[in-house]
């Protein structure tokens, strides 16, 4: 590291992974851990009274994600820049992320020294992109392009898709957007009608076959469960509906969202 101190604030929803990141990269000469926060709401006004210069922030939080949390940068007058940690490979995501703001992104199976680096180079004012989704980066990749299968969704329908084909229950999905059980119901009939499906199963095969992660929690383990979970909570089975087989019916889903 440079002689300039980075001033870090690190959101994630695990303490443990909030103290592991901190006990790091604390003993990192040049960089300084001003706070820890495991939410967007805890976040906000630790912004104001730590003044970092670097958000290492979680893709997945409890209230939202750390791409919601680069858009708040962008709208407040901090000048903290926004560093991304991903728990899968997603070109959607990361692409959603960069025209958010951010300014690094980073994936959690990548060793610490790629952290490190990525740290560096957020902190001179550059941009860093994790080397395995740069490669799949297209360039000319724009959220309203028609090379983005959500390009036919509104921002917040975007946000409610992804919580949907992780497993989230409409109520859940209220609660961690603040917003009506009815609004959200809305969001997903529109959702439906633009993507052309008619239920959770549907809008699965959908982020299965565009290689959109369907792994909860940020994690590439535990698709299957996704998948059981989402459809279990409409109350009906996979095969019920979209001509998917009973049982599930995705081959190994988790493999086919790494295909990006």
């Amino acid at each position: 590291m440079g002689s300039t101190v980075i001033r870090i604030l690190i959101v994630d929803g695990h303490l443990v992974v909030r103290d592991a990141l901190a006990t790091v990269l604390g003993a990192v000469r040049g960089l300084l851990i001003v706070g820890k926060a495991a939410s967007i709401r805890q976040t906000v006004p630790l912004l104001e009274h730590t003044a970092p210069d670097l958000l290492l922030a979680d893709l997945c939080l409890q209230d939202g994600s750390g791409i919601e949390l680069a858009r708040m940068l962008r709208r407040s007058c901090s000048k903290a820049r926004a560093l991304i940690m991903a728990g899968f490979r997603d070109e959607f995501y990361a692409a959603e992320a960069l025209a958010a703001g951010v300014s690094g992104y980073v994936l959690k199976a990548q060793p610490t020294s790629d952290l490190l680096a990525a740290i560096e180079t957020v902190g001179r004012g550059e941009t860093y992109v994790s080397p395995t989704i740069a490669a799949s980066l297209r360039p000319t990749l724009r959220l309203d392009s028609d090379d983005n299968p959500l390009g036919r969704l509104s921002r917040r329908e975007c946000e409610i898709f992804r919580r949907v084909v992780v497993g989230a229950s409409t109520k859940e999905i209220s609660a961690s957007l603040f917003i009506s059980v009815k609004t959200v119901d809305t969001h997903r009939t529109n959702i439906n009608r633009k993507l052309g499906v008619r239920s959770t199963a549907g809008l699965i095969r959908f982020a299965v076959a565009h290689g959109i992660s369907i792994a909860p929690s940020g994690t590439g383990e535990g698709a299957d469960d996704a998948v059981a979970l989402a459809v279990d909570r409409d109350g009906h089975q996979p095969g019920a509906r979209e001509g998917l087989p009973r049982g599930g019916g995705l081959a190994n889903p988790a493999a086919q969202a790494q295909k990006v």
